[in-house]
């Protein structure tokens, strides 16, 4: 991961844009570690969304479902308790349709 990181052009889309190779690598460790995502206006300022990945048979990571929304309506506590449990289900079921999927 650190290679790829390293070779990665970055730059600021917001103040919340993580650029330090340390915290970026924390912050996908995480991810993978809990299964999903949240991305708080460090795209654009007020776009916040929450992400879930989408495994092939192979249990690799081929796409992602997303729900976004505005963060001065939705805020990280209400995604995470409100919208996730729906988002994991929704990509559980479909990663189990791909993986059972020949081809």
């Amino acid at each position: 991961m650190a290679d790829r990181l390293r070779d990665l052009p970055r730059h600021a889309f917001t103040p919340h844009t993580v650029l330090d190779d340390k915290e970026l690598r924390a912050r996908i460790r995480a991810a993978r570690n809990q299964g999903w995502c949240l991305v708080n206006q460090e795209l654009e300022e007020g776009l916040i969304s929450i992400e879930a990945p989408l495994k092939n048979r192979a249990g690799q990571t081929i796409a992602a479902l997303n729900i976004s929304g505005q963060a001065n309506r939705t805020n990280a506590k209400v995604m995470q308790a409100q919208l996730l449990p729906a988002l994991l289900q929704a990509s559980q079921s479909i990663s189990r349709l791909l993986a059972s999927r020949r081809g």
